[in-house]
């Protein structure tokens, strides 16, 4: 099965197709995989990037790509469970140009994750004062959802990032 089809039925997915609603202009999801995430809402362009080979999506600009390296900017911009696999060094320079390439950001971390339960999850466990630290910034809004009894940090950021 796809890193989607595992995944498609989670809780915290229908909570960021639900924020994008009200949302339009261009979307750009950052570490995509194969999920439809930058086919959500009502946007008239669309982007996504991901450093590894991921399928197309209709109506969609795909991107193999290295997000630090890459040109794009949104009017809104989503990365789901991404930043919990970066060390300091590549984490703060990623999220600074999220913030510096969009109006709103929409980002997800596994909450509360211990360490070791997942390879490749270098931050867990993150909690919201983490969170904040990791980002550099307070969200306008957070939400913590739950899927299978693991939790998933969501949280909004606007323009202004304070």
């Amino acid at each position: 099965m796809s890193y989607w089809g595992d995944r498609q039925h989670l809780n915290y997915y229908a909570t960021v197709k639900q924020w994008l609603e009200p949302f339009s202009g261009t979307l750009l999801d950052i570490g995509c995989a194969d999920t439809p995430v930058a086919q959500w809402g009502n946007f008239e362009k669309r982007y996504a990037v991901n450093d590894l080979p991921f399928p197309p999506l209709d109506g969609v600009e795909c991107l193999q790509a290295d997000w630090l390296k890459c040109d794009l900017t949104a009017d809104v911009i989503t990365c789901l469970q991404v930043l919990e696999h970066f060390k300091p060094s590549v984490l703060i320079p990623f999220v600074d140009k999220i913030f510096s390439s969009c109006e709103t950001a929409i980002i997800s971390v596994p909450y509360m994750w211990p360490a070791g339960l997942c390879r490749g999850h270098v931050q867990d466990p993150i909690d919201v004062r983490k969170f904040i630290d990791l980002v550099g910034r307070c969200p306008a809004k957070l939400d913590i959802v739950e899927d299978n009894n693991y939790y998933r940090l969501i949280a909004l950021f606007k323009k202004d990032f304070t």
